[in-house]
């Protein structure tokens, strides 16, 4: 009787400390989470995120993972958007003009000529008037900005003609973001605005469906556009920053300091990759003056010419947000 109670007692020490084990293994699976952009893999954005996710799988000792898929694996921008706003991406990679058709507010920072240099598009996105973008964004949207990241100034790159002016973009085909205020920006320049897909730009260009296209140079020079254009056009029309963003749907995934620490990789990463990106600007601009010739065209034709265009959006954006910016 006692032999029997005996291994019945160590039957039940087994089985306990065989579910123990099982249990433990189970806590210590990491979640796993997706960032996706549309970035090539050598462009410094999917470099900075991939430094991001090292960082959150460090920090969380290896309790968070995050994959990054870079080049549109995952989707196009108007595809990751939406996904990341229903949880189906985790984290995503852009401009916030991919979500302003369902929060027509942050359409303010992609007006061209909205600023007036670097300087002052950081003193901007550093304030309270950005943060306020960033509060509505979240409520409309589903997704959560973690960090900005410097994306360069926006140039214009052209074939068989040079714009000098604002005039000389008269007729021309130019592929334009499927956003509304790039659409309308180069609709009031007189361009013919041609949504194409960020990946098939450059076969666009090649086959000359469109005459141009209009991107920084860190990635007019990664996407390899100057090799189908004749003239890179300095019109530093859009000062331009990328933001992480998270889904409500991955927030609801980790503890809050987990969460935190997401959000203090973000920073940390941004804060390494603005200044880096800010200093190798001009270097790529040197790179594609190789083959396409360089204009210094009359800025202040564009900026005369897209004035009236902040007419069409003034009641879109937040009241007073316009004002607030110009005196920044």
């Amino acid at each position: 009787m006692q032999k029997t109670l005996w291994k019945l007692l160590s039957l039940t020490l087994v089985i306990l400390m065989t579910l123990s084990v099982v249990v433990s293994s189970a806590s210590a699976e990491p979640i796993t989470l997706r960032l996706g952009h549309t970035q090539p893999a050598e462009h410094m954005i999917n470099i900075s995120a991939m430094a991001f996710a090292d960082m959150v799988k460090e920090k969380t000792n290896g309790e968070v993972v995050i994959d990054v898929y870079p080049t549109e694996t995952l989707g196009t921008n108007t595809e990751l958007s939406e996904a990341c706003s229903r949880g189906d991406v985790d984290f995503y990679v852009s401009a916030t003009g991919q979500y302003t058709q369902r929060y027509a507010p942050f359409t303010i920072v992609e007006a061209f000529y909205m600023f007036r240099d670097q300087e002052h598009m950081f003193k901007f996105y550093q304030s309270a008037a950005h943060d306020k973008l960033v509060e509505g964004l979240a409520q409309a949207c589903s997704v959560h900005i973690l960090a900005d990241l410097y994306y360069g100034a926006r140039q214009m790159t052209t074939s068989g003609k040079p714009l000098n002016t604002a005039d000389d973009l008269n007729g021309l085909k130019m592929r334009a973001a499927n956003e509304p205020l790039p659409i309308a920006a180069f609709t009031q320049l007189g361009a013919v605005p041609t949504p194409i897909a960020y990946n098939e730009t450059y076969l666009a260009l090649q086959q000359h469906t469109v005459d141009g296209q209009e991107n920084p140079p860190a990635s007019i020079y990664a996407m390899k556009f100057f090799e189908v254009q004749d003239y890179l056009n300095l019109t530093y029309h859009q000062f331009q920053m990328l933001s992480i963003f998270m889904s409500d749907a991955a927030m609801k995934k980790l503890s809050q300091e987990q969460i935190d620490i997401v959000y203090e990789c973000a920073r940390a990463v941004a804060a390494e990759h603005n200044p880096k990106a800010v200093e190798l600007e001009q270097g790529f601009i040197e790179q594609i003056g190789q083959t396409c010739q360089i204009i210094q065209p009359d800025i202040e034709s564009f900026r005369q010419k897209i004035a009236p265009m902040y007419d069409q959006f003034k009641d879109k954006w937040l009241e007073g947000m316009y004002e607030e910016i110009q005196a920044m």
